[in-house]
């Protein structure tokens, strides 16, 4: 009994298909802007149910909400968009950045929280990112911002590859956005 177990588990898992996992790509072409300051702290953005799923969601034509079944992240999205956050700010600006948890004894200069409203497009259309981010000083307190932002993308075609595109390039404007206004103070 236990032996026919075995190969009925066998060959259930030898049935199903494998999960393809997707990175993000690595976001480049940012602005670069000098700044007086000299920590950022970027908190862990604040994403919708459907985007912080490991499993990849794409908006239909009838704009529904559908899962791939076969797509997955490859990392958790909130750390993986707030870990791709912060290494473009830290290509931006003439300061250390780091994602939370804040790695340093003393308090950021200046603190970046996102809340993402909306990230969706239908595949081979355009990709919409929006949403509301807040600059805070936690280590001196005179500062506290909030900008909305909205972005919307291309997407070159209907594939997973094509969207993650999209939403890395959705990410470097938002850092363009950023950047520049701890730049100007």
């Amino acid at each position: 009994m236990r032996k026919l177990f075995s190969v009925a588990l066998i060959a259930l898992a030898a049935c199903s298909a494998p999960e393809e996992r997707y990175l993000l790509p690595e976001i480049t072409g940012v602005d670069t802007y000098r700044t007086g300051v000299r920590t950022v702290q970027v908190a862990r953005m604040d994403l919708p149910a459907y985007v912080s799923d490991s499993e990849i969601t794409l908006l239909g034509d009838d704009g529904v909400l559908r899962p791939t079944k076969a797509g997955f992240w490859a990392d958790d999205p909130e750390r993986a968009m707030s870990e791709m956050l912060a290494a473009g700010l830290d290509q931006a600006l003439s300061a250390s950045v780091a994602a939370d948890p804040w790695p340093f004894e003393t308090p950021a200069d200046v603190q970046v929280a996102v809340k993402v409203h909306r990230l969706s497009g239908v595949p081979g259309q355009n990709l919409l990112f929006s949403g509301q981010y807040f600059l805070t000083s936690p280590a001196h307190g005179h500062l506290e911002k909030a900008y909305r932002y909205s972005y919307s993308v291309p997407m070159t075609g209907p594939t997973i590859q094509a969207m993650a595109q999209a939403q890395t390039e959705a990410m470097r404007q938002l850092v363009n956005d950023i950047a520049r206004r701890i730049a100007k103070g």
